[in-house]
């Protein structure tokens, strides 16, 4: 079922890109004014096996006991728009895995996600703010996460003029809604915007609303982009 689901985002994002692509290149001297980003894989780096093997350690249970098929689900869900506290989810988390954790355990652990933030789309983030262009985070995350970056990765939360995490606006991605709640709290139309996200339903969504849309598989993607684009208002500048 994910398989052909990705199959299905894959033929979808193919589709739309074609459909859209004459419009990008008609608004492509137009004034960029809004980069949105993802956080997670796009801004830093994270790793899920971290906290499994944090989790089974303070359980003290053998590393791979349990499952590693993460239930996103609808609790999860709710987690993300803030409906329920984390120690709620933890102690869902924590029934449905078989884990006997309190919640610093399991919020250490939680935590433990977190790398290294990803320096070229950082670097873009920072030019593209010197180009005037304003930089938001859009980031499906709930507040035990939102409490760790903010407290530990203060440099790469700064580095955005406005960060909309999912558990505070209630509502996440890929819901139309939250893509035309930014559009509209930054007073933008879609074609002023570009969007960066690892996810393909999350492109698919952002696209079908006439967003340019980057699916970030390389480190180097927005860093490129925005490369390119520059390049492009030169060429177009040089010709006018």
């Amino acid at each position: 079922m994910k398989i052909e689901l990705r199959k299905f985002y894959r033929f979808a994002i193919a589709a739309e890109t074609c459909l859209v692509m004459q419009s990008i290149k008609l608004t492509m001297n137009k004034e960029l004014k809004l980069a949105i980003f993802d956080l997670g894989q796009v801004c830093i780096r994270t790793h899920l096996e971290r906290c499994y093997l944090d989790w089974e350690d303070m359980a003290g249970i053998r590393p791979g006991s349990v499952s590693r098929d993460f239930p996103f689900d609808d609790q999860y869900e709710d987690y993300e728009r803030g409906t329920i506290s984390g120690r709620s989810y933890a102690e869902y988390f924590c029934m449905v895995n078989g884990l006997a954790l309190d919640f610093e355990q399991w919020k250490s652990g939680w935590n433990a996600i977190y790398g290294t933030p990803i320096e070229p789309t950082m670097q873009t983030a920072r030019e593209m703010r010197e180009a005037g262009v304003t930089v938001v985070a859009m980031s499906n995350t709930n507040a035990t996460h939102t409490e760790y970056l903010q407290n530990n990765y203060k440099d790469l939360v700064d580095s955005f003029d406005h960060r909309y995490f999912s558990n505070e606006i209630g509502m996440r991605k890929p819901e139309p809604r939250v893509f035309e709640f930014i559009l509209d709290q930054r007073q933008c139309d879609p074609s002023e915007v570009v969007f960066f996200d690892d996810l393909e339903e999350n492109i698919y969504a952002a696209q079908r609303l006439g967003i340019e849309s980057v699916l970030f598989d390389d480190d180097s993607k927005a860093m490129l982009w925005w490369k390119r684009r520059q390049a492009a208002a030169c060429e177009s500048a040089a010709v006018n």
